[in-house]
């Protein structure tokens, strides 16, 4: 008897269970979400949403011996099979289900396995089982802003400048305003106490300032 293309695998971690026999039928479903609300005057409205989990339920059976039914040689004991399938339920963890062939390969919830002697022989086990699509929630990430950073103000300039040897209003002007041209707002504002100081700052203003004065800085 050729064997189908179709392998049925259940899984929970590392472990794995190969049904034996395929199902004769595979039934899958999923309801829609959606929320309807009776508006007087209007009548019925409903809303859609999202689809609903898939719902997969089948029915086969575990035998107790190799049969030209089975898919494949080394078949699980039916308690064995059993035995797994009841412990991935009460571990109340998804199992995986795969169908080769087809697109089925998703996370499902165990929620119905039952099972009961087989119809067919002594000690196959029959069984139906009913699983729906584990779908996990992932937190949704919010893009947060960096504050900007705002620019710390400038110091603001001296009030006072004590003159040492060497310095020119030139000078001075780029060290306390940052831009040497601004030289004339100190001159202006010493301009009496340089001019009685050295009467050659009328031809020449600012150009002769001494050690020891203290300059006015106009903000």
């Amino acid at each position: 008897m050729p064997k189908s293309v179709y392998e049925f695998w259940l899984s929970q971690g590392k472990q794995k269970l190969r049904l034996p026999v395929l199902p004769e039928k595979i039934e899958i479903g999923g309801a829609m979400q959606n929320e309807s609300v009776k508006v007087s005057g209007l009548g019925e409205l409903i809303f859609i949403e999202e689809p609903g989990a898939r719902e997969i339920s089948f029915a086969s059976f575990f035998p107790r011996r190799h049969t030209p039914l089975c898919e494949y040689r080394s078949i699980p004991k039916p308690e064995t099979a059993i035995a797994t399938l009841m412990k991935w339920r009460n571990k109340k963890q998804p199992v995986r289900l795969i169908v080769t062939g087809t697109k089925i390969n998703f996370l499902c919830s165990l929620e119905e396995f039952t099972y009961s002697e087989g119809a067919s022989g002594v000690g196959d086990r029959d069984y139906t089982m009913q699983l729906k699509e584990y779908k996990t929630a992932s937190p949704r990430k919010i893009k947060v802003k960096k504050p900007v950073q705002k620019k710390r103000p400038s110091k603001p300039a001296p009030r006072t400048w004590k003159v040492k040897k060497g310095d020119t209003l030139w000078a001075i002007a780029g060290k306390v305003y940052g831009k040497n041209t601004d030289w004339r707002k100190i001159w202006n504002a010493n301009k009496s106490m340089l001019i009685k100081r050295d009467k050659r700052n009328n031809r020449q203003p600012g150009h002769w300032i001494y050690p020891g004065q203290v300059l006015k800085i106009p903000a």
